[in-house]
């Protein structure tokens, strides 16, 4: 997504606070082109959505009125976008907004959770990318539920100029300065390891300097690299955002899911006969 805009807002202009009302209690096919009172951010992050849109339905041969999304940065203002701009178009929310990293440690978590009476297992989710990177801490609990750890999962970092030297010392800072409760890295069990350059030679060795660094026994840095989970695909984690929202459909709480007024009556993927969503 875009950097905030900081011109000066268009909701903010008299028209816009007398339309804005009105506007909202249409229904979404009826004013989803209509953008002259939205904030810039919207208007860019619908146009974007608009065009995943189109392309989903010319795929299904019908409409959708459903979407869930991964956004690398969460906080309350982009949010508080990608749901404006959804809405726009008449898609309500499956699911709450999933941070990317979390989508890949779901897409690429253990086979196997904690024992009822065992402590949470800490996970290292590393995002590498050409022009960014990403270091998130999760923890894994009973059944399999994935939990961020407060603090300690970050957004992106774009175009630094030295982006092994910032990960590094991202890493080290993070490895001396872990949660009270998580012994770090000696008590890491899994690393997921994602990004359009994640098999990058150097990166690699970073990761096994930054680990050899902190004295571990190299038999369990063996392990952890070894055993990490390296996605072979950027569309690893929004796929298990898609697979998540699809079991979501399948319950009976999905049943109050509301939709834009006329979505539902238009489209061939929610009758009651279907059994597909």
């Amino acid at each position: 997504m875009r950097k905030d805009d900081t011109s000066a807002p268009t909701e903010s202009s008299t028209i816009c606070q007398l339309l804005a009302p009105a506007l909202d209690r249409l229904p979404a096919a009826i004013t989803s082109n209509i953008d002259i009172c939205r904030n810039a951010d919207v208007s860019y992050t619908k146009a974007l959505l608009a065009f995943l849109k189109s392309a989903t339905e010319s795929y299904l041969g019908t409409n959708i009125c459903y979407a869930a999304i991964n956004l690398d940065d969460v906080s309350k203002h982009k949010a508080s976008v990608a749901l404006e701009a959804l809405g726009a178009l008449g898609l309500h929310q499956v699911l709450s907004i999933i941070q990317t990293s979390l989508s890949f440690v779901l897409a690429h978590k253990p086979r196997t959770a904690p024992a009822f009476d065992e402590e949470p297992w800490p996970v290292l989710a590393i995002d590498y990318s050409v022009h960014w990177f990403a270091v998130g801490l999760y923890t894994i609990g009973e059944d399999g539920i994935v939990d961020p750890v407060e603090g300690y999962v970050g957004g992106p970092r774009i175009d630094e100029e030295d982006q092994l030297g910032a990960l590094r010392d991202t890493l080290s800072h993070l490895f001396a300065h872990p949660p009270a409760d998580i012994r770090l890295p000696g008590g890491l069990r899994h690393l997921v390891v994602y990004g359009d350059d994640a098999n990058n030679e150097e990166f690699r060795r970073i990761l096994a300097e930054a680990l050899v660094n902190e004295q571990l026994p190299v038999q369990h840095i063996r392990d952890l690299l070894r055993d990490a989970s390296v996605s072979s695909s950027v569309f690893d984690g929004p796929a298990s955002t898609a697979y998540y929202a699809h079991v979501h459909m399948d319950t009976s709480d999905f049943e109050r899911v509301p939709s834009a007024f006329g979505c539902k009556w238009r489209s061939k993927l929610y009758s009651e006969e279907k059994t597909e969503l």
